[in-house]
């Protein structure tokens, strides 16, 4: 037997409901197999939910749309080099490590061969995200994954389209016992904000960032117990004409602070866009 999560779209914060349905698994890597899984999950998610749709999001997906929404084809464009990749490909590039990163090669690689290079394994911790001359933070979990999987959909309106008609989403392949991000709760997540009218605000990251303070009391609860484990950060503040040491970026000059986003000046890789908060809790600021 094997268990694996349904999201059902939610017309309040978290956004989502999980489904966990028990089933009983068909071994092996054929898509026939894989494909047989995704009709006991869907069987078994019906039968708990009659009358609602779900989708299929993977490349093992027998639905309209299904397979296009995978974030193996889904497209984003991406400014620096002037296409679009799949979102596969825009995650994996934009790690950035403790000694290495960001491996923007990966942009034009498969995206099979961009989740599975090797430095991505050996370049030690993760400390967060680029995309655009943009930094962005790991905490909350999900929310760069999340980011750049919707304004893709945005980008492709037709995909969107097919999106928007269904109720809940799945990936065959996703095990959350062994990862977080999901492109099926990525797009309940969409499909959430659309219905709510807060869809506008996934464009900008500030305002999307903004949406996670909208959780449930007991998703809070829990991430108010992980900082309570965690060590705690005396208070920095930072201002215009500060000195910023980046772990990869190295010394620059503080050029502005515009709410939540700071424009650092690197004589290295020149202007960089970082979150406030990212940096008062990974950088240290020479007065």
């Amino acid at each position: 037997m094997a268990v694996r999560p349904v999201y059902v779209v939610r017309e309040s914060a978290p956004y989502f409901a999980v489904t966990n349905v028990e089933f009983g698994w068909n071994g092996g890597f054929a898509k026939v197999q894989k494909q047989k899984n995704i009709r006991a999950i869907h069987a078994g998610f019906m039968r708990s939910a009659p009358g609602k749709k779900v989708l299929e999001i993977s490349s093992k997906s027998m639905q309209e749309g299904g397979e296009a929404l995978s974030a193996f084809f889904l497209p984003k464009y991406v400014p620096e080099i002037g296409k679009s990749v799949p979102v596969e490909c825009v995650f994996q590039a934009g790690k950035v490590f403790q000694h290495g990163g960001p491996y923007t090669d990966l942009l034009t690689a498969t995206p099979k061969n961009a989740k599975r290079d090797e430095r991505l394994k050996t370049s030690g911790r993760l400390l967060n995200f680029t995309f655009d001359g943009k930094d962005y933070p790991l905490i909350p979990e999900t929310i760069y994954y999340d980011f750049i999987y919707i304004n893709a959909l945005f980008e492709n309106p037709e995909l969107a389209k097919i999106a928007l008609e269904y109720d809940a989403f799945t990936d065959v392949e996703f095990n959350p016992d062994k990862s977080i991000n999901c492109q099926a709760k990525a797009a309940a997540t969409f499909v959430s904000l659309h219905r709510m009218g807060l869809i506008d605000k996934v464009k900008d990251f500030d305002s999307f960032f903004s949406l996670y303070s909208m959780k449930s009391p007991d998703i809070k609860k829990k991430e108010k117990v992980k900082a309570a484990c965690e060590p705690e950060k005396p208070k920095i503040s930072i201002c215009a004409g500060d000195t910023l040491k980046h772990k990869v970026y190295g010394l620059g000059k503080v050029e502005a602070v515009e709410g939540t986003a700071l424009k650092v000046i690197f004589p290295e890789v020149g202007e960089k866009t970082l979150n406030l908060t990212w940096c008062i809790n990974n950088c240290e600021i020479l007065k």
